[in-house]
């Protein structure tokens, strides 16, 4: 007859409690209570007042998202802010590439106004053609600044390289970006004061979500 004290052992090595056949339970994960959430969106809010600054001229728009991405993405990933110098650096880099992207962008807000006010033949549908492809254009613009920020080094023509190839075979990764966007340009344009903090949050909400959608290798 076994007793109770013999059966312990026996219990623990057939999977009692402590045992090896014994379901192991996953420590909850830690969530940022409101101080770090506070933190995020100040710095957030930092980081789209100093790329409304440095896009003023509006030349250097795409100059000054790219150093903001890479701010946002080290944000999101080391919790802190990176250094200015590197940052600075990368404004100079991409300052003359991101001229044409500002002209290109300025053709097609003008077609789109054209079409919208019935300045050019075409009516509703070459303008929901036209408003498709400019969105489909803004994701793949969203994803070559995404690209940028995971690796600040490479060019520009490499970063728009793999967002143009990852928008063709799988365009809900450039539309996704892309509609968010949408909705913080009419969110700027109907309360002008929150721009720098829309472009703040639209940069990090465009890493968030492609991260989700093509993460990086």
């Amino acid at each position: 007859m076994t007793t109770p004290a013999s059966a312990g052992p026996l219990a623990m090595t057939a999977g009692g409690p402590g045992g090896p056949n014994w379901p192991h339970e996953d420590e909850p994960p830690i969530r940022p209570d409101w101080r770090e959430r506070f933190a995020l969106g100040a710095d957030l809010a930092l980081i789209g007042i100093g790329v409304t600054v440095a896009a003023l001229p509006l030349l250097t728009l795409p100059a000054a998202l790219a150093a903001g991405s890479t701010a946002v993405r080290h944000r999101y990933h080391t919790g802190s802010l990176p250094e200015f110098r590197p940052l600075l650096r990368q404004f100079r880099r991409t300052l003359l590439p991101g001229v044409p992207v500002v002209l290109v962008a300025a053709l097609l807000l003008l077609d789109l106004i054209a079409l919208s006010r019935g300045w050019v033949p075409g009516g509703a549908p070459m303008l929901a053609l036209t408003g498709a492809v400019v969105t489909w254009l803004a994701g793949v613009a969203t994803l070559t600044l995404v690209a940028g920020g995971r690796d600040p080094s490479q060019p520009w023509r490499t970063a728009a390289g793999w967002a143009w190839g990852l928008a063709v075979s799988r365009p809900w990764s450039a539309v996704a970006p892309a509609l968010a966007g949408v909705l913080a340009f009419f969110l700027g344009l109907s309360v002008p004061a929150t721009i720098p903090l829309v472009i703040g949050f639209h940069l990090f909400a465009a890493h968030v979500i492609s991260d989700r959608l093509a993460p990086p290798e």
